[in-house]
């Protein structure tokens, strides 16, 4: 998640109420626009991050995250945006570091390998002429709901619906030293500090407790409508969007977070991926994105290691040319990011995500530095 996220998921109506406010009154008063005539001056490249797009009526019946999840009908209307306010660049090929440019340019990359982005992003992004990196998982490939967040968020639903299975839930939680996760109003806000506590753990804490909470609520009978809404892309479909222009890049074998295993396993991680995506695609693959975002100088120098020349992390910033390229930092965003008041595509609210928060965290970044 990042900093963009707590306007709208943690807190109740006022508080998005309030962030509205504060991000129009930003956009209006000609602040937003000055920091994105900041970003154009600079060279900079603002690289953007999505997961899922979906269909309206398939946002609700998948059991994705809501932090993971785009309409359709809202990205294709930032593709818009895009093309004809910004300039689009590829991740590959050596960028242009020429300053005073006319427009902000921006890359826009998708985790994870979902089905839906071959068949929903990708041609949105080939229609309106966007250049595309996709970081995928060889380990998970098409195979049906193959990430753990989809398993608690459907055990979740489904304690939210009888009391007796919540209260089994939150003792699974509670066995597994995590906070308390109790019913309430703002139940994606809950939702989501339960996936970030999850992603903490080890991987072999993390399956039993994924298993825990699948005998409870049976979890995986109640997924098993969605398995193919939630499956990933397969070989083929790899193969077809990059013989049509989409660079593959590594996720890890497993969507492993790299802190929380041992160097050894990491390093396993990143290799294996990154001959099996060259072995499928004939072709070499230079591209990595950390899953969670989550690093430390040993994973890097690991990266590093296993040949990949461009690394990048889950904070917002701007990527330059003094940029440490192992640790090229993305704005990952999502509907309630990008979509306004109404539930339409905002260019003011995209704007304040993608360009007023990298800006600002540039300047933290560089303030720092001194």
């Amino acid at each position: 998640m990042t900093g963009t996220n707590f306007l709208w998921g943690s807190s109740g109506r006022l508080r998005r109420i309030l962030g509205w406010v504060w991000i129009y009154f930003l956009y209006w008063s000609g602040l937003i626009r000055w920091a994105r005539r900041r970003l154009e001056l600079s060279a900079g490249i603002v690289v953007l991050t999505f997961h899922r797009v979906l269909e309206d009526e398939d946002v609700l019946r998948s059991n994705s995250p809501p932090g993971m999840i785009v309409r359709r009908s809202t990205f294709e209307n930032l593709l818009q945006f895009l093309t004809s306010r910004c300039e689009t660049v590829s991740l590959v090929g050596a960028p242009s570091w020429k300053t005073g440019n006319e427009r902000v340019r921006v890359a826009v990359t998708f985790d994870d390998g979902w089905k839906d982005t071959s068949d929903i992003a990708f041609p949105l992004t080939q229609k309106w002429k966007v250049p595309l990196a996709v970081f995928v998982c060889p380990g998970l490939a098409g195979k049906p709901t193959p990430f753990w967040p989809e398993h608690v968020v459907g055990a979740w639903r489904t304690s939210r619906e009888d009391p007796q299975v919540m209260k089994g839930f939150e003792n699974i939680c509670l066995r597994a030293g995590l906070r308390p996760v109790r019913q309430s109003r703002n139940g994606n806000s809950q939702l989501e500090a339960l996936l970030s506590q999850l992603k903490r753990l080890s991987p072999s804490e993390l399956g039993k407790i994924v298993q825990d909470l699948a005998e409870l609520t049976q979890v995986a009978r109640r997924s098993g409508g969605n398995s193919v809404l939630d499956a990933t892309m397969t070989w083929e479909d790899a193969s077809r969007i990059a013989g049509q222009g989409v660079h593959l890049g590594s996720h890890t074998q497993s969507h492993c977070i790299l802190t929380t295993i041992p160097a050894i396993a990491a390093q396993s991680e990143l290799g294996e991926s990154k001959r099996a995506i060259e072995a499928a695609l004939d072709r070499p693959c230079t591209l990595f994105a950390y899953p969670n975002g989550s690093w430390s100088r040993e994973v890097r120098d690991l990266v590093v290691k296993e040949g990949f020349s461009l690394a990048f992390v889950n904070n917002p910033g701007v990527w330059h040319s003094e940029t440490d390229p192992l640790l090229i930092p993305r704005v990952n965003l999502w509907e309630g990011s990008i979509a306004g008041p109404l539930g339409a595509f905002s260019p003011a609210i995209f704007q304040y995500s993608a360009f007023w928060c990298s800006y600002r965290a540039q300047v933290r970044k560089r303030k720092k530095a001194a």
